[in-house]
C-alpha cells in the first residue's frame, strides 16, 4: 500500500471523508466536490496516477491511498493506516464498483463472481465495522454512510444478472448497517440510472436507454453530488433508498 503521510490533531475539526474508487467518475468526481467545500478526502485508488494525481498537486487535503479491493492484506492495510492517522471520519462512500456483462466471463465465472462480492459487498462491510467508531467520533452532526448501489438491484438486468445480485447484496448491507450503527451514523443509499455513459455505449445503446426514461438525458454526476448533499444536510434519513435516475425504474 502506497499513501502520503499524515497525521490530524484530535482536536481538529475539518471533516474528513473516505471515497472508494476515487480515482475515476464518480469517485474523482466527489473528491473534488468535497475537497472545494472544505473536507479533508481519503481516497481510495488502485493507483495513485491519472487525474487523481493531478487533483493531489494542487490542495495536501486529498490523501491518496492504493487500494486492491480484491487482497484483503491491502484491505486490512488500508484500514490500518486510517485507523492510527485519523482521529476521527465523517462520511464513507461506497463507490468502488465492477459493472461488466455476464457473458463475458464465461471462461472465468468464478473469479468474476468472487471479484464482485468483493468489492460490491465485503469491501463495503469490512470499512463500515473498522470504521464504526471513528464515524462516533465524527465532527459533524452525524457520522455517514453511503452505498452506491443501482436502480438494477431491484429490478435486475438478466444480462448483468451477477452484478446485480452483488449491488442487491450491497442495498440489504445498507439496511443491516443502518440498524445497527443508529443513531450516531446513518447510512443510507443512491440508485443511479443513466448518470453517465460508458465510452462503450454504443450512440444506439445510449438512445435506446434514454427512450425508456422519463427524463431523457444524461443524469450527470452532479444529480448524484446533489443527492448525497441532501443525504448529508438532513439528519432525519437514515435507512433509505434514493433513486436518481430520471424516472428510467418506472418505465
Amino acid at each position: 500500500m502506497s499513501h502520503s503521510s499524515v497525521t490530524l490533531p484530535e482536536h481538529n475539526q475539518q471533516p474528513v471523508a473516505l471515497i472508494t474508487g476515487a480515482g475515476r467518475r464518480l469517485g474523482l468526481h466527489m473528491s473534488r466536490s468535497l475537497l472545494a467545500q472544505g473536507w479533508r478526502v481519503i481516497a481510495l485508488s488502485r493507483s495513485r496516477g491519472g487525474e487523481l494525481a493531478e487533483l493531489a498537486e494542487e490542495t495536501s487535503e486529498l490523501d491518496i491511498v492504493e487500494c486492491d479491493a480484491l487482497s484483503d492484506e491491502s484491505v486490512n492495510a488500508v484500514i490500518a493506516y486510517v485507523q492510527s492517522n485519523y482521529p476521527h471520519l465523517d462520511f464513507i462512500l461506497h463507490n468502488a464498483s465492477i459493472y461488466e456483462r455476464d457473458n463475458a466471463h464465461e471462461d472465468d465465472f468464478s473469479a468474476f463472481y468472487d471479484a464482485l462480492y468483493q468489492i460490491h459487498m465485503k469491501l463495503p462491510a469490512a470499512l463500515n465495522r473498522a470504521f464504526s467508531g471513528l464515524l462516533e467520533n465524527t465532527v459533524r452532526p452525524s457520522g455517514n454512510i453511503i452505498h452506491i448501489t443501482d436502480i438494477y438491484a431491484t429490478n435486475p438486468n438478466e444480462e448483468y444478472a451477477l452484478y446485480c445480485s452483488t449491488k442487491a447484496g450491497l442495498e440489504n448491507l445498507m439496511l443491516s448497517f443502518a440498524k445497527r450503527l443508529a443513531p450516531k451514523i446513518r447510512v443510507n443509499a443512491i440508485q443511479p440510472g443513466p448518470i453517465k455513459f460508458l465510452p462503450e455505449h454504443s450512440s444506439n445503446e445510449q438512445a435506446q436507454v434514454l427512450s425508456e426514461t422519463l427524463l431523457p438525458i444524461e443524469g450527470g454526476f452532479e444529480a448524484l453530488e446533489k443527492g448525497i448533499e441532501a443525504i448529508l444536510g438532513n439528519e432525519y434519513i437514515t435507512a433509505t433508498v434514493l433513486k436518481i435516475d430520471g424516472g428510467r425504474s418506472v418505465t
